[in-house]
């Protein structure tokens, strides 16, 4: 009877061993040479990364641009400390072997680099996280991480705050175990840390003329004509020069002058564009929008187009005396 409780505790006590194996998962088994092996030094530092954009950070709204971002590795060794002292060949060997090891504490490797913006930012990122891979002390990327981003139209000009977050693995210790200064040969230990630096970039959103359509004055009748004129307001932070306004008008409206010149509008102003508009005699009394665009120049001379705006003008039922006499 004896025997048999035993027999059953065993078998208890083996059940419980594999169960508690079982559950806890590999990670987590610390391999028994990390007891075995030795640390001769405490060496101090990490990596430090840089960010810098390549090239012109300024951009103008709605547009749509690649950010190169540089990064650079300016981490230093910032001194060892003794930890434990050599006492025969093989130590001495295995401690000048752990401090050459030692300097790699201030290397970032499996870099990986995301960007965000403020959440009431005109500026969108479209792209995803970018793996860099290893960059070493004094070094820079292998290539640049790159990043689309997107400006909205209706952007106002200025700085605008981008956030690069970079997080990498670095080599926290070494330890030496089984060194064999004959041969020349020895174990090593590595343990990791992760760490996370955060980095603002600015870019900037050029001052430039923008145009909005305010106004619209003069209507027409089917089979009629009018000058109808077309206030333009300069909504932007640059003047415009030599803006001419090009309409384009479609059916059944139509023109014979597409084009009116309209100087130069500052910041704020308006230009009123004078066109000759005509409706054809089966025009649809109601209002029609006409395509119209700014052609305009910099202050540094370049010929720039706006978006294409919207005027709106009315073709109004005939009246009485149209009706019966038509247009004289």
């Amino acid at each position: 009877m004896k025997k048999m409780i035993l027999i059953s505790l065993l078998l208890i006590s083996m059940i419980s061993c594999v169960a508690g194996a079982s559950n806890t998962p590999d990670n987590y088994n610390i391999p028994q040479s990390f007891d075995l092996s030795k640390n001769y030094y405490n060496v101090y530092g990490s990596p430090d990364l840089n960010a810098t954009i390549i090239g012109s950070n300024e951009f103008d709204r709605d547009q749509t641009a690649t950010l190169n971002i540089d990064l650079m590795n300016k981490g230093k060794l910032l001194g060892f400390e003794n930890d434990r002292t050599p006492y025969d060949s093989d130590e001495i060997y295995a401690a000048r072997t752990e401090m050459k090891l030692e300097s790699s504490i201030v290397d970032a490797t499996s870099v990986v680099a995301s960007l965000s913006v403020d959440p009431d930012s005109p500026i969108e990122v479209k792209s995803v996280s970018q793996q860099i891979g290893t960059i070493k002390s004094g070094e820079n990327a292998l290539a640049p991480a790159k990043f689309d981003i997107k400006i909205d139209k209706k952007a106002k000009a200025g700085e605008y705050n981008l956030y690069l977050n970079l997080s990498y693995d670095y080599q926290k210790n070494v330890h030496i175990k089984n060194p064999d200064s004959v041969a020349q040969t020895y174990d090593v230990n590595h343990w990791y840390g992760i760490m996370e630096q955060n980095q603002i970039l600015t870019i900037k959103v050029k001052n430039q003329a923008d145009f909005e359509i305010v106004n619209t004055t003069g209507s027409i009748s089917p089979g009629g004509e009018d000058m109808v004129q077309i206030e333009i307001k300069n909504t932007g932070e640059e003047e415009a020069r030599n803006v001419k306004a090009i309409i384009n008008p479609s059916d059944p409206l139509s023109t014979t002058d597409s084009m009116a010149f309209l100087s130069t509008i500052a910041p704020g102003s308006t230009a009123v564009a004078k066109i000759k508009i005509k409706a054809d005699s089966a025009a649809v009394p109601k209002i029609y929008g006409i395509d119209t665009v700014v052609r305009y120049e910099t202050p540094e001379g370049d010929i720039k187009y706006s978006d294409t705006l919207q005027a709106p003008v009315e073709v109004k039922e005939s009246g009485l005396f149209e009706r019966l006499f038509g247009w004289i």
